[in-house]
């Protein structure tokens, strides 16, 4: 049987393996018959922090990465790499097949209905790279958005020696931001669990982006087919 046939699949291109479980949860939620390829390169994160965000360097190492997915045969692509979100438009004359950038979808949702938006990242290379999307979108919807940032760069190793207490600690920061802002963005996938921690009152505050990046892949590839 042609599995192609009664499913999608999907190559998240991503620069940590911390993506997996919530991009996987995301999946599981809205696009459950999807096959899902990933498609790592860690070297990425150190390049980030060496070069000072993107760089030409790493635009070619995800050009490579989109290739190969294209070249695996999957019908569609999502960047879970929120700092490698603006090489997107410069590897779409590469490909034949669609390519998502993981936060433009949230980004839209947030930007439509708040001024005062918080971005929250645990390095500032990532908000080099998400501000301006913001401020874009902004311009593009005819809305006048004022941004603040807060980084917790700090709390970063204790995601693998413990993720509790990592998703807690993105909560707490991601609390008082709520308490500044209309509307809150986790900019990373990586920390997007810790919007479960965040109290219920103030959780609708809160945004991270799997659920809508999947659920505007579905919808992108639903139209391909």
């Amino acid at each position: 049987m042609n599995l192609k046939s009664i499913s999608k699949s999907v190559a998240l291109v991503s620069s940590t393996r911390a993506v997996f479980g919530p991009m996987e949860a995301a999946f599981r939620e809205v696009f459950p018959e999807a096959q899902i390829l990933h498609i790592l390169d860690e070297t990425l994160i150190e390049d980030f922090r060496r070069e000072g965000g993107l760089s030409p360097h790493s635009r070619q190492k995800a050009l490579r990465m989109a290739l190969t997915a294209q070249e695996a045969g999957v019908d569609g692509i999502l960047v879970t790499c929120s700092t490698l979100s603006p090489s997107v438009d410069d590897l779409r004359p590469f490909l034949k097949i669609p390519i998502v950038k993981i936060d433009e979808p949230v980004i839209e949702e947030v930007v439509r209905s708040a001024e005062k938006i918080g971005l929250l990242a645990t390095a500032e290379t990532v908000l080099k790279s998400v501000e301006p999307l913001v401020v874009k979108k902004a311009l593009d919807f005819g809305r006048k958005v004022s941004i603040c940032k807060f980084v917790k760069g700090d709390v970063w190793p204790l995601l693998q020696k413990d993720p509790a207490a990592f998703y807690r600690a993105i909560a707490e920061a991601a609390t008082e931001a709520a308490r500044e802002c209309q509307a809150v963005i986790l900019t990373q996938v990586s920390i997007a669990p810790g919007r479960d921690c965040v109290e219920e009152k103030l959780r609708g505050k809160i945004y991270a982006s799997p659920t809508y990046a999947v659920q505007f892949l579905r919808r992108l590839l639903s139209k391909e087919a």
